[in-house]
């Protein structure tokens, strides 16, 4: 066995499914523990091996990914403790729960803890991870495979920049999708049907974002071009600007970040 998931469900379903499609091991060396029958379920039909509670089989799988919410770490830490073996590497995705914490609770000193986001579901997410000293470099192979099976992988020098991606990344396709909300629904009161809103603004995020990426000039020196003087962009950006919506943006964000860090304490 390659890989033990605690928790089936989305980012858990969808990092095993990752290595799976890109062939970093087959589903039959994937073991997923979650006591929801629905998420076992769906992780059988990926081929993966399923149980309900944490066994001995865990101490079997070099990488223990722990994709459960934050706040059933407690219980999580001593249901797991008694399984795990020394030369394991365990990878939290718990938002705010530090590696200290999970050091501590599992009594284990090979953390890496990861933020990931939810467009790794169809392997287009952004995966920021930090490992702790005792993590060996074997070991981080391991790691970053999972990782990169499912988009694409930044390592950060310290663990307060973990926070700081999950208000950037780890939430950020929720910015993403209320910014598209609204902006469909300006859409709709111009006269556009649902089907067609939906159209123009996936399209042009796509597109938009594919530019950015291809042309590799400054975001700032991307929407100067589209911006005539005195034109229909201009009108726009300038409501914008007297609202303080970028900074409110930024104000939003930093919420996010302070908030990532009230849950780890």
């Amino acid at each position: 066995m390659e890989y033990a998931f605690i928790g089936g469900g989305n980012m858990g379903r969808a990092l095993a499914a990752a290595l799976i499609v890109n062939k970093i091991c087959p589903a039959t060396d994937i073991l997923v523990v979650d006591p929801d029958g629905a998420a076992r379920q769906r992780n059988a039909e990926l081929g993966c091996r399923v149980g309900e509670r944490a066994d001995k089989e865990i101490g079997a799988a070099p990488v223990v990914l722990l994709a459960v919410k934050p706040q059933s770490a407690p219980a999580l830490f001593g249901e797991l403790k008694p399984f795990l073996a020394p030369g394991q590497v365990v990878v939290s995705i718990m938002a705010g729960v530090t590696i200290g914490a999970v050091q501590s609770g599992l009594g284990h000193e090979a953390v890496v803890r990861v933020m990931p986001n939810t467009p790794a579901q169809i392997g287009l997410g952004m995966n920021v991870y930090y490992a702790a000293p005792a993590v060996s470099a074997a070991q981080l192979r391991g790691v970053e495979a999972l990782l990169q099976a499912s988009g694409q992988v930044l390592a950060v020098a310290s663990e307060d920049a973990i926070d700081a991606a999950t208000a950037i990344s780890g939430s950020g396709p929720a910015y993403v999708f209320f910014f598209a909300e609204h902006w469909m629904q300006a859409a709709l009161k111009l006269g556009f049907t649902a089907d067609q809103a939906e159209q123009l603004v996936q399209q042009t995020l796509t597109g938009a974002t594919a530019l950015w990426k291809h042309q590799r000039v400054p975001v700032a020196t991307l929407r100067e071009q589209v911006t005539s003087k005195g034109g229909t962009t201009a009108a726009a950006l300038e409501h914008f600007q007297q609202r303080a919506i970028g900074q409110h943006l930024e104000e939003g964000i930093d919420r996010a970040y302070r908030r990532a860090k009230e849950l780890g304490r």
